[in-house]
């Protein structure tokens, strides 16, 4: 598609936790997952970094029905990554995980008709499995004691113990609640998960953007480096940066990238289905016409949705600074939405990076 094409894009809004549980299919970045189907939620195991295998943290989720077909009246694209520095490469995107799942409009989770926007209304947890106190993943164990609170894997177990729940366990283990709820952000919870925000869809302005201005592109990467909350531009040198700067002002599509945003630069989603990916620099060495074919049914992917490096800029984590950082992240899924296998399907990412 050409530079004119229509393109959805997303902002960040802080919202109260309630608003964002999955009854109101929000897209989100950040806390636990708001999952869509309580059946066959992934676990550790399914959701793991395939270099360390720790589980992953999710990242953020896309509430994308497609409107014409009843079987994915409700839709949703949900984003995990790993943290931990050492599994961050540059152009490999190993330490991500994408999954789709999709509903019909009447189904045994939702209500047929939209709930009211209220923060007491009711909502039967009981007809959800129990999902890691810490993570929101699927959880296969629980605290010995209380027997009410979950955990994905040992490692978010000991940590919850230590954070919040060797003070409450006895109280926990006394109280007449049957089902605790899944969704809430615990103080253990809040040192591994990002914070917690909205994203609000908005369509691009089409009017013409102006020129790059270069000494402005220029004044901004310092001042990312200077707070170090772009990622690894945080580790940049001076001279790195200035040779940075000087590369891709020749390299016409940062030059695009730049151009095409520069009158939103807050955003933090595009979403174009079907169309493509707005690429930050030249040096792509991805062929996206050999995206894999979607194993449940073998029908080819399109591009959905991508990830902008602003994101990097609202986020914060319970790890080490600077420790993820992207150029762009496009997701790709099954052109079809198919509806084979699992409630969860794997769908494709591909990570570009402004530094090789």
């Amino acid at each position: 598609m050409d530079d004119s094409s229509k393109v959805d894009i997303g902002f960040l809004e802080e919202k109260p936790s309630w608003q964002l549980h999955p009854k109101f299919f929000p897209s989100k970045v950040g806390g636990k997952p708001a999952w869509l189907d309580k059946n066959d939620i992934p676990s550790n195991l399914e959701a793991c970094c395939r270099k360390c295998t720790d589980p992953l943290t999710f990242l953020c989720q896309i509430y994308a029905p497609f409107e014409d077909r009843d079987d994915a009246f409700h839709r949703t694209v949900f984003v995990f990554i790993c943290g931990n520095k050492a599994c961050n490469k540059p152009n490999c995107s190993d330490n991500f995980m994408v999954f789709r799942c999709q509903l019909p409009r009447k189904n045994d989770v939702y209500s047929y008709e939209p709930y009211n926007d209220t923060v007491d209304e009711a909502f039967d947890m009981n007809k959800w499995p129990e999902l890691c106190n810490v993570c929101g993943l699927n959880a296969p164990s629980h605290c010995a004691k209380c027997k009410k609170m979950f955990y994905c894997c040992r490692k978010h177990q000991v940590n919850d113990w230590h954070n919040e729940h060797k003070e409450i366990c006895q109280q926990i283990l006394e109280s007449s609640e049957n089902k605790l709820n899944n969704f809430i952000v615990t103080q253990s919870g809040k040192s591994i998960l990002f914070k917690e925000w909205e994203i609000i869809i908005d369509q691009e302005d089409e009017e013409e953007t102006s020129e790059v201005d270069v000494e402005k592109e220029m004044d901004v990467l310092h001042k990312m480096m200077e707070e170090k909350n772009a990622g690894t531009l945080g580790e940049i040198s001076e001279d790195e940066l200035d040779q940075f700067v000087d590369h891709h002002c020749e390299d016409k599509v940062y030059e695009k990238f730049n151009k095409r945003i520069s009158k939103h630069p807050d955003q933090v989603i595009r979403y174009e289905r079907g169309g493509s990916p707005l690429w930050i620099t030249k040096n792509v060495d991805f062929d996206i016409s050999n995206i894999p074919k979607c194993p449940y049914c073998g029908g080819e992917r399109q591009f959905e949705f991508q990830i902008m490096p602003q994101l990097l800029n609202f986020i914060n984590v319970g790890v080490e600074v600077n420790s993820i950082d992207w150029g762009i992240l496009a997701i790709f899924t099954c052109k079809q939405s198919c509806n084979e296998g699992l409630s969860y399907k794997q769908e494709y990412i591909l990570k570009q990076d402004i530094r090789n």
